[in-house]
């Protein structure tokens, strides 16, 4: 009776818990962020919720004698003490903002209730400068120089993005600045109780999951001991996606002109003459101090410029005669035009334009970056190994090993092809394509691809399933709000952990699709769903550990870069709504709803609606600091 009763507490505290999160973005997005921690973050009836469900679900473990398996224990244990360190810091963590001036002492701090607190040293700030990339005025990072004096000597710190400055329990974060009044504005934080409690249960977390996987009693191995019981249209895929407005004619040297975009040097995206390269920034002058800026033809010119009518005119009028020449269809004198621009733009930029090899790899990145063709290929070949497989599960049969192997050569090409386009990116920005829609899109492309090769032997379902994850996410990269254009990364992304993040999280997501597309095969076959349910299984418990994973790192680099782990910002809530959801799928043994599989494949498609709204959701709707990802 008791172990009912901690079971029915445990999960409807923890059902209650995402009803509250999901109605939390929907308040915070009519009424603002104060409203929705008012109403729901900072509510005691919300607390008490993740309150009981931790308590009554260390009861139900111990009632079901879960403690015998030590890495499922201290899985659900460490959970636990997360929740226990998200306390602490909500009754005893202080944070606000200290703003400095170049030679004043300070020793107190402004919360975030508008009230002062004092500091048990002071700081001064001896310099704060905004480094910028190469070639551009885009910022790469913000710097302040302190000190802190003592009674005997004085200690000087560097505090930058993702570089915090640790001293007697306090963090300081670069937050903001003004380069007029000379101030930098640095958030503090003294939490060192609730931080080093979270830390701890993160650790226990990673250790009790790679524990998990070798745990003979697991669902993931017990799921996986069943399972295992019983060229014509291939270039297609390395084909380019289709030219950047060139008509398909050949080049007129257009491509090897320089235009400043996204705050940084490129090639100019046409092939052909465009009206639109009027508008683009191609022209670059020098100053007396040696900065480049570049300008339209039609932009406001500097005094320089315009004193020098020789450099005025070749700026404002050598478009005009390309068009003329592009009009008469005089093919020579474009190319002389063009070449002419672009001597210009090598004479006057010189030193600050990209390396012949990098500026040649993005010309192809170009070209290749829009997977119009890959993505047709990938969505055909998918659906129609999608029916031959129900039709041969439905049979009691698997799918012809011939069918398999063409498939996965197939699938091998998409792979080059998608390796391809995301190492020209890496190569041309100089930082992993881990960061905006479009990348996450080809990444997860690339993920279903390498999962197939990997595991098709083993699990042959996989095929259908990952032909149609890639075509999907490589349509959706290839939507005009997909912007594939390279630009440089915002200084709080520099950071390692970026990429430890997204790819956990990208991961899972693939995972997680694959998953709801094998429910729908599930619920169309009826002689092979037990054994679709087991293939999901062992597709869940790694997808839910690897969002658990790229959820904590996240919290981690959080807690790096702003001071928190976790500020309930709209994506991250929905991130935790999904663990959550997902995470109820592999308790079967506790919820025996989920024994049936009809009711599994069922609940595997509609919990991917929750994916969905994580990360499209978000983005289009409810916004906050990750809509831009």
């Amino acid at each position: 009776m008791k172990q009912k009763l901690f079971r029915y507490l445990s999960y409807g505290s923890l059902a209650a818990v995402i009803l509250a999160m999901t109605a939390a973005t929907v308040v915070e997005r009519l009424h603002g962020t104060e409203a929705a921690f008012k109403w729901v973050y900072h509510n005691p009836l919300f607390i008490a919720f993740w309150a009981v469900a931790a308590v009554t679900g260390v009861l139900y473990l111990v009632a079901r004698k879960v403690h015998r398996r030590l890495p499922t224990m201290t899985l659900h244990l460490s959970f636990v003490i997360i929740l226990a360190g998200a306390l602490v810091t909500f009754l005893f963590g202080d944070a606000g903002e200290v703003t400095l001036l170049p030679g004043e002492p300070v020793s107190t701090y402004e919360r975030e209730d508008g009230s002062v607190r004092t500091l048990p040293f002071q700081l001064e700030l001896e310099s704060f400068t905004v480094e910028t990339y190469s070639g551009s005025k885009m910022p790469s990072d913000y710097i302040s120089v302190v000190k802190i004096p003592g009674n005997e000597t004085e200690e000087t710190y560097t505090i930058s993005m993702n570089k915090i400055l640790k001293k007697q329990g306090y963090r300081f974060y670069q937050a903001d600045y003004d380069l007029e009044k000379g101030t930098s504005v640095l958030a503090v934080n003294h939490d060192p109780a609730g931080v080093g409690i979270t830390y701890t249960g993160y650790l226990l977390l990673l250790l009790s999951m790679i524990g998990f996987f070798f745990e003979k009693r697991s669902g993931f191995c017990a799921a996986l001991s069943r399972l295992s019981a019983p060229l014509v249209a291939a270039m297609l895929f390395l084909l380019p996606g289709g030219e950047l407005r060139a008509g398909g004619k050949a080049d007129a040297g257009f491509s090897d002109l320089y235009v400043y975009s996204h705050h940084r040097i490129a090639p100019l995206p046409f092939r052909q003459w465009d009206p639109e390269i009027k508008n683009l920034k191609i022209f670059p002058v020098r100053d007396t101090t040696g900065t480049v800026s570049w300008y339209a033809s039609g932009d406001e010119l500097p005094a320089q410029v315009m004193d020098n009518f020789e450099h005025w005119s070749f700026i404002r009028k050598s478009l005009d005669l390309v068009e003329e020449a592009v009009q008469k269809e005089d093919r020579a004198e474009v190319k002389l035009l063009v070449g002419k621009i672009r001597a210009y733009q090598e004479k006057t930029a010189g030193e600050v334009l990209p390396s012949p090899a990098r500026f040649r790899a993005e010309k192809l990145y170009n070209r290749l970056a829009r997977p119009k063709i890959p993505f047709m290929a990938s969505l055909t070949l998918g659906l129609v190994l999608f029916v031959l497989t129900g039709i041969a599960l439905s049979r009691g049969r698997n799918l012809s090993r011939k069918l398999q192997v063409g498939a996965v050569i197939l699938i091998a090409l998409l792979l080059v092809y998608l390796t391809m386009v995301l190492g020209l990116r890496w190569g041309v920005s100089g930082h992993a394509p881990f960061a905006g829609s479009y990348c996450v899109m080809m990444l997860m492309a690339w993920l279903a691809s390498l999962f197939v090769l990997l595991l098709w032997k083993r699990l042959p379902l996989l095929i259908p399933l990952g032909c149609l994850v890639a075509g999907f996410t490589m349509l959706m990269a290839s939507r005009s709000s997909a912007d594939p254009g390279i630009s440089h990364l915002m200084p709080v992304l520099k950071s390692p952990l970026l990429s430890i993040h997204v790819v956990s999280m990208m991961l899972s997501y693939t995972l997680f699709a694959l998953a709801a597309l094998n429910g729908i095969m599930g619920l169309c076959v009826r002689k092979g769903a037990e054994r679709l349910r087991d293939l999901s299984l062992v597709i869940l418990y790694p997808a839910v550990f690897l969002v658990t994973f790229g959820i904590f790192i996240g919290a981690v680099w959080a807690n790096i870069s702003w001071g928190t782990y976790w500020g309930w910002d709209p994506k991250e809530t929905w991130a935790l709504i999904t663990l959550l959801i997902y995470a109820a799928a592999l308790h079967g043994g506790s919820l025996k709803a989920f024994r049936n599989p009809r009711f599994f494949h069922l609940y595997t498609l509609l919990a991917f609606l929750s994916v969905l709204m994580t990360w499209f959701g978000v983005n289009f709707i409810l916004g906050g600091m990750h809509a831009y990802a």
